[in-house]
């Protein structure tokens, strides 16, 4: 008997999935190494997995089959979609301030049919052109910045070597990843200018491909990242790859705060879990930033991430959705958890001091946000 759709959302409300039981039947696949299997034992493990939202743990669950099936070498056409990878384009707002930009341009733009037909590894027909679309749209508003010129520093061993998809433009090797990680550094420096600080923490930095452009340009930063597995196997493998003459180090089972503080001074890009960040030292990171992940989250963990960064920050940046409904969210009563940021949903410490609140070129219906920290 087919059980109705209406029976099953309210057992996975109740029982929401887990990634957990998913990793169990494939931690021995030959596509699984040594370090992810001691990064997802650890974080499950560990106080910060409970703090996972359901939308996250069913993302998940496609991640790891992905990984089962392919380790990281496809990650660019697979768990990369989760990420910050577009081929689609689901309303017209999330490209309004990019087209715009171009309208009042006057910049000669050339589209090779070659490049703007090409198909991607793992993509439809479709979805490659509108992911080789944005790669014309977003690199045409680029051109537009003054980080422009930064972007032959990012490498494509690392921008395009997971099987990423990308195009030629100018003669340059363009992905979306390249250039919107370029307008992320843009926005955070034009608003706290890096070059007068000395460590930064990145919150969900995903695949590593905004911790990689700022240390491609900001070369002596010293760059603590913060996620959930396997994020952090992703963004680690990379970040490795990307700067091999630099310390990269995986602290996630440190347990003692002293300890902690010493790796982090010591190290020049270190890897943490959620749940360690109320041990890291007062008022000693110069800026955190979270790109295109809070809305994830439920709201304790948000609130978690608030109070962590006012004891440890001076600055806050962050980009989000400017109104989302967490997917996978409802509880047993049909409440859902909606993030707006206009209507209060994000509790924003009030001694924090508001220096930048505007729209990102792209998605244009996110906005971008900075704050000096009392």
């Amino acid at each position: 008997m087919k059980i109705p759709k209406k029976i099953i959302r309210i057992f996975n409300r109740i029982y929401p999935k887990k990634f957990e039981s998913y990793w169990k039947k494939i931690k021995d696949s030959e596509n699984i190494d040594s370090n992810l299997k001691f990064i997802t034992d650890s974080f499950i493990e560990s106080d910060s997995y409970d703090s996972v939202s359901n939308y996250w743990h069913v993302l998940n669950i496609g991640n790891y089959e992905m990984l089962s099936k392919f380790g990281i070498k496809k990650y660019g056409s697979t768990i990369a979609r989760n990420y910050y990878t577009f081929s689609d384009l689901s309303g017209d707002e999330i490209i309004k301030h990019a087209t715009d930009n171009l309208k009042d341009s006057d910049n000669l733009i050339e589209i090779k049919s070659s490049d703007f037909f090409q198909k991607h590894d793992g993509f439809s027909f479709k979805e490659s052109i509108f992911y080789n679309y944005f790669c014309y749209l977003l690199f045409y508003n680029l051109k537009l910045t003054n980080v422009f010129k930064y972007l032959p520093l990012l490498k494509n061993e690392t921008y395009l070597g997971f099987n990423d998809p990308h195009i030629e433009i100018e003669n340059l090797n363009v992905s979306i990843d390249k250039v919107v990680s370029l307008l992320d550094y843009d926005k955070i420096n034009k608003t706290f200018d890096l070059k007068n600080f000395k460590t930064v923490l990145e919150i969900g930095a995903g695949s590593g491909r905004t911790s990689e452009a700022i240390l491609s340009i900001e070369k002596n930063l010293k760059y603590i990242i913060c996620d959930i597995a396997p994020a952090s196997y992703l963004s680690y493998e990379r970040l490795k790859k990307a700067f091999p003459n630099k310390k990269v180090s995986l602290l996630i089972d440190i347990e003692d705060q002293d300890r902690l503080n010493e790796e982090i001074k010591f190290n020049d890009i270190s890897f943490i879990f959620p749940h360690q960040l109320k041990m890291i030292n007062q008022n000693s990171l110069d800026l955190t930033i979270a790109i295109d992940c809070m809305h994830e989250m439920d709201k304790k963990t948000i609130n978690y991430y608030f109070d962590s960064i006012e004891k440890t920050s001076k600055n806050f940046y962050f980009s989000i959705w400017e109104n989302y409904e967490v997917p996978f969210s409802k509880t047993l009563f049909g409440k859902s958890n909606r993030l707006n940021y206009h209507l209060g949903d994000y509790k924003i410490p009030k001694k924090w001091k508001n220096v930048l609140s505007e729209k990102l070129i792209f998605p244009s219906t996110f906005l971008s946000l900075g704050f000096k920290i009392s």
